[in-house]
């Protein structure tokens, strides 16, 4: 039986979206469309709804739930509230101010999907319909008499014409990569330094296996002892096909190519102790603001978690210590070809989902979609470099599961066209972060998976890693 009290515990979004549901009986997509947020959103809300009002118990259905809500929940709703501008003046009950920012900040962060979100795919009319179409039929011209016949002549300027015109296409095909690359080159995109004192020894071709460790990277550790790995120019596809990836959602698309300049990036994220180092060397660094973790009391400054990741650092504290350590943040593309390679993995290690090859949401999770078929052996964070068979293709790690990262970018949509070396839109309201976290569902731990928050936010999910 639902626990009514349990009404007053609810946000002020999660009592929006049980207004329209029970006042107006919408469905999720018309209370998404009202509030103008993703369906996604709308049903993660739905879940917590369900679990704060006790609704969700093992063993129950769906419609028992629906049922329950409708039944016991709902006659309360429509007496509480006669307009939607009750709803707006609804002040919940806040507990705590951390509890209470973190209940806000779910409404912004893409939550797993629950239930079937996407309309039916709907055809466009027939073409071969349009064509039958006896009213669309053009009536051929009623020839009176003959033309007389020619005289056939051999065009040898057609002919030549045709042969230069082919071989210039031959020529052009072979120089794709580079010709493209040109022509979609906007001319108000800053290109990014090449350091040229940071260039490797040629190498004769690209990797073309998996490593199970990282390869021997040739940059020596940074001030802050991060080990670097090379990643070599050319192109890659950037984004989701959901051909190829069924799971995509509408941020991730179109996919699209893109070409980068030889760049490194940090092998792992940034640890506590290296954050530390910055801290102490005269203030060029602020503090985390806290020092504990989900289950841990004392986490940043405890010595058994000094080669965990960081976390609770806003943007700009994350940007300030990769200045610091002679770096800076990657761009939101350099992070996903560091962790798909060119040719677009969904996983950093490749296109099937392995709970053994990172930290996520696993039977140890104390989240309602935990996964309960694998134990990576951690409920929080877990130490940097920790699941080595889970590296992408240039042996760059936790890249997928332990803590979302901060990338340089603010958040905007994708562009069809190859891009040169972007560097996200020129301003923004949020920032991207990149990579998934310890409490995410193997859905939001692909590569391609992009999530946007204000750039002031410090979270218990969120970290780092630098680039150069």
């Amino acid at each position: 039986m639902a626990n009514k009290d349990n009404i007053a515990l609810l946000s002020k979004y999660q009592m929006r979206i049980l207004y329209y549901k029970c006042k107006e009986g919408a469905t999720h997509a018309e209370i998404a469309a009202l509030l103008d947020r993703d369906v996604n959103t709308v049903q993660y809300h739905m879940t917590k709804i369900y679990t704060i009002l006790e609704i969700k118990k093992p063993g129950r259905s769906k419609e028992e739930m629906e049922s329950e809500l409708k039944n016991e929940i709902c006659p309360i709703i429509r007496k509480m509230f006669n307009t939607y501008d009750d709803v707006k003046i609804w002040a919940p009950v806040i507990k705590d101010s951390l509890q209470e920012e973190k209940e806000n900040l779910d409404e912004d962060i893409n939550e797993p999907v629950l239930e079937e979100s996407r309309p039916p795919y709907k055809p466009p009319p027939s073409v071969e319909k349009i064509l039958n179409s006896t009213e669309n039929q053009p009536i051929n011209p009623e020839i009176i008499e003959p033309p007389p016949p020619g005289i056939r002549r051999i065009n040898w300027w057609l002919i030549i014409g045709c042969t230069v015109f082919g071989l210039l296409i031959i020529i052009f095909l072979k120089n794709y990569p580079s010709i493209s690359v040109m022509i979609a080159k906007p001319t108000n995109t800053p290109i990014q330094p090449i350091h040229t004192q940071n260039v490797p020894p040629a190498q004769t071709e690209e990797p073309t296996r998996t490593p199970a460790v990282s390869p021997s990277p040739t940059s020596a550790p940074g001030k802050d002892g991060m080990v670097l790995i090379y990643i070599p120019s050319g192109e890659f596809k950037m984004g989701s096909s959901r051909t190829e990836d069924p799971q995509a959602f509408d941020e991730e698309l179109p996919q699209h190519i893109v070409y980068l300049d030889a760049y490194w990036i940090d092998q792992t994220e940034v640890t506590n102790a290296q954050y530390a180092l910055c801290v102490a060397d005269s203030g060029a660094c602020r503090k985390p603001a806290n020092n504990y973790s989900v289950t841990r009391s004392s986490y940043y400054d405890n010595s058994q978690y000094a080669n965990y990741p960081v976390i609770f650092v806003s943007w700009s504290q994350a940007a300030a210590y990769c200045t610091w350590a002679g770096r800076r943040l990657p761009t939101e593309a350099e992070w996903e070809k560091a962790a798909r390679g060119p040719e677009g993995r969904i996983y950093p290690w490749g296109n099937t989902f392995d709970g053994t090859l990172a930290n996520y949401c696993d039977i140890n999770c104390q989240a309602g979609w935990k996964d309960s078929r694998f134990n990576d052996g951690y409920i929080d964070t877990s130490p940097v470099g920790e699941y080595l068979g889970g590296a992408s293709l240039y042996g760059v790690l936790d890249m997928a599961g332990n803590v979302y990262e901060w990338v340089a970018d603010w958040y905007g949509s994708y562009s069809q066209f190859p891009q040169f070396n972007p560097t996200g839109p020129a301003s923004g309201l949020e920032h991207i972060i990149r990579g998934g976290s310890w409490g995410d569902d193997p859905t939001h731990i692909r590569s391609a998976i992009r999530s946007h928050i204000n750039g002031d936010n410090w979270l218990d999910f969120v970290g780092f890693r630098c680039a150069r």
